[in-house]
């Protein structure tokens, strides 16, 4: 889907780069939904294999974009005359072992049933060992709202547990609803992101992150968590190798991390 967006702002540019007045309205009538969803159902078909990078799949999306640009009559608009832009990706694929240990007692935990974790960096190996376990919240530090789960709390070196999604902030005049003036209400920003948590727990120098998941508040199973992030994963390469991240980043189920709390004579629900 991604792809045919991108066609179609390039249309658009084309458009635009032929008058310094441009008359979009061609443009705009090239453009229909029946033609943008046979250009989805072509590039979701079982023939382009998931358009994984670095599959074959991958090559046959590039070989039919490049194909349509054609078609439509694009031309190449890198330097080196190719509608191509070379990404340099790495891939990481983690086979985490995991202990939790509490009061001296093991959590029993099973990889990709209730639990995923990864690494980002590109070395062979992290380790995180004798990590104490903190609780923060929902890990967002806000200060348009005045917002800081981080506050007088030092994570440093430690092990951070954070709920999915924003705040849940209860609209002062129907408590039914939530707040439309704290985070966007029921709209997700980007605080309640797993990319935001992630990022901000390697800004707090935390040695590992784990985010509770919760079906609702997520807006999607654990499936998709452990379907994801229990493969390759790619990301940017980087000239640090991405050791400004955090050594250890994670998922737990709900159920999971309510047995921990419990371990620990907490209640996760308070």
């Amino acid at each position: 889907m991604t792809k045919t967006i991108s066609l179609v702002l390039l249309v658009l540019l084309a458009a635009c780069s032929q008058n310094s007045q441009p008359n979009l309205q061609p443009a705009l009538d090239a453009i229909a939904s029946q033609s943008l969803l046979d250009e989805i159902k072509t590039l979701s078909s079982d023939e382009f294999e998931g358009r994984k990078p670095g599959s074959p799949g991958e090559e046959k999306t590039v070989a039919y974009m490049q194909r349509e640009f054609q078609r439509i009559g694009l031309k190449p608009g890198n330097p080196n005359g190719t509608f191509l832009q070379d990404v340099p990706l790495a891939g990481i694929t983690s086979k985490p072992q995991a202990d939790l240990t509490v009061k001296g007692k093991k959590l029993g935990l099973e990889y990709r049933k209730n639990y995923i974790a990864v690494s980002s960096r590109y070395v062979p190996e992290t380790d995180v060992k004798n990590s104490p376990i903190v609780f923060v919240g929902y890990g967002v530090v806000a200060p348009e709202y005045g917002w800081d789960d981080y506050k007088d709390v030092d994570v440093k070196g430690k092990t951070i547990l954070m709920l999915i999604n924003d705040p849940q902030i209860a609209d002062p005049h129907d408590p039914s609803k939530l707040d439309d003036q704290m985070f966007k209400g029921r709209a997700m920003t980007y605080y309640g992101r797993w990319t935001y948590k992630y990022e901000i727990a390697s800004e707090k120098g935390a040695a590992a992150a784990i985010i509770v998941h919760e079906t609702g508040p997520a807006g999607y199973p654990f499936e998709v968590v452990s379907g994801s992030w229990g493969g390759e994963n790619f990301g940017i390469q980087r000239p640090d190798n991405k050791m400004s991240r955090g050594p250890v980043e994670g998922w737990m189920t709900y159920d999971k991390v309510s047995e921990l709390c419990r371990m620990a004579g907490l209640d996760l629900a308070k």
